[in-house]
């Protein structure tokens, strides 16, 4: 349980990362919306599930 909790931040960071690749440098088309969106919209759950568990533990590293 802890190494998903260490992983998913990182994780969160490089599917935002993907994402912003993937409409900065591809053609514009429908399924590479779709996939950019759908990575946008993980790193979001990801990042936001992160920082609530991290703010419901003690701030100790």
């Amino acid at each position: 349980m802890k190494y998903k909790q260490i992983l998913e931040w990182p994780l969160g960071l490089i599917l935002l990362a993907v994402a912003i690749l993937i409409e900065r440098f591809l053609p514009e088309n429908d399924g590479l919306d779709f996939i950019a969106g759908f990575l946008t919209g993980l790193s979001i759950v990801l990042n936001l599930g992160y920082i609530y568990k991290r703010s419901k533990r003690k701030l100790s590293f």
